[in-house]
């Protein structure tokens, strides 16, 4: 039985959470949502990493299918976009928090870039999506 479509929901909620705590944190300036977002942001890019491992575990049964292969590797490629994204967005905060330069104009940069993340994780969920509902991958009978 697949693991990935089981725990693929997790990274993509925890983390559009972050961004959405990001934007809370930017309105109310509240230091608990500064710190649950970040909070959020690295219990999202752990869930990131089995998401990956389990996703080209899956991979590995249907890339070699002529008509998904540019489909699953263009799917794997934006994944690899939003955890590498994200993690860049993690290490910009936690080094800002660390050294007390963390505020609303210091924030913009790893803000632009989550949203960038965003971009990158709705077209890997565009892509899976289209795998399993176009091409029935990963689907048991």
């Amino acid at each position: 039985m697949p693991i990935h479509p089981m725990i693929v929901h997790f990274p993509i909620a925890l983390l559009t959470t972050f961004v959405l705590l990001e934007i809370l944190w930017f309105i109310f300036r509240k230091d608990w949502i500064k710190n649950s977002s970040v909070l959020t942001l690295f219990i999202g890019l752990i869930s990131v990493i089995p998401t990956l491992l389990s996703g080209e575990a899956s991979a590995e049964a249907i890339e070699n299918i002529q008509q998904v292969a540019e489909l699953v590797k263009s799917h794997e490629t934006f994944a690899k976009l939003t955890g590498l994204t994200f993690l860049i967005v993690f290490i910009i905060k936690v080094v800002l928090m660390r050294t007390g330069k963390l505020n609303f104009k210091t924030n913009l940069i790893p803000f632009i870039l989550s949203l960038v993340g965003i971009y990158f994780l709705i077209q890997t969920g565009l892509r899976g999506g289209e795998l399993v509902y176009k091409h029935g991958a990963g689907i048991l009978f």
